[in-house]
């Protein structure tokens, strides 16, 4: 990770007792029917290590950057939480009607929506952010019965973009785009089985530890 700052150094582990999980539907835990998702898997582990330890798991399905950036300061407030996790999908870049269709956030905007949020998160506490991962392109354009279209070269262009901000701003990062997770997505396409949610949590977990 280099110069990033990372929100799981090991000199930094005890102070990690509040972890805020902000996202959209991955966060959420969409499709792992077996324990509720990445964070509800990390909330079980760091928790079982001490008593005082809590992970809030605030993701909301369907949400984008910048309506994370309008709520994240009142929540973390309520929480006051010590570590904060972000992870903000691909709804900025949905296309709707069409596969020629301009993405719902260019990627100038989703640059400076990004720029924004981790401005937000970083004056709270220390950060890190997980990227998107590589998702089925032929049960994503068009997504499902919906007129909703995700395409490859935009998560590649969208995730090179959220990492380069990363790097600007000094925010450790976790990047599952690099990460194969075509055997552990759900039926859907677009997001993770329990096997992938397992992976996830499993790459968040080798940085506490």
């Amino acid at each position: 990770m280099g110069e990033n700052r990372s929100a799981f150094r090991r000199e930094d582990q005890l102070k990690a007792r509040r972890i805020a999980v902000f996202g959209s539907s991955s966060v959420y835990g969409t499709a792992d029917e077996e324990l509720g998702g990445f964070v509800n898997r990390l909330r079980l582990w760091h928790e079982a290590r001490d008593s005082r330890n809590r992970v809030y798991n605030l993701g909301v399905w369907g949400e984008d950057t910048a309506s994370l950036i309008s709520r994240i300061s009142p929540e973390a407030k309520l929480r006051r939480p010590h570590q904060i996790l972000l992870y903000p999908g691909f709804n900025d870049m949905r296309r709707v009607g069409a596969r020629e269709a301009p993405c719902a956030c260019s990627l100038d905007e989703f640059k400076a929506s990004v720029a924004r949020l981790l401005d937000c998160a970083q004056a709270i506490c220390e950060t890190v952010v997980l990227t998107g991962f590589r998702f089925d392109e032929e049960r994503t354009a068009p997504y499902g019965e919906s007129d909703w279209y995700y395409l490859l070269s935009d998560g590649e262009a969208y995730t090179r973009c959220l990492l380069e901000v990363c790097a600007e701003k000094r925010v450790g990062s976790i990047d599952l785009w690099g990460e194969d997770f075509r055997p552990a997505l759900s039926d859907d396409g677009l997001h993770c089985s329990a096997v992938g949610h397992q992976q996830i949590f499993e790459k968040i977990q080798a940085h506490f530890s």
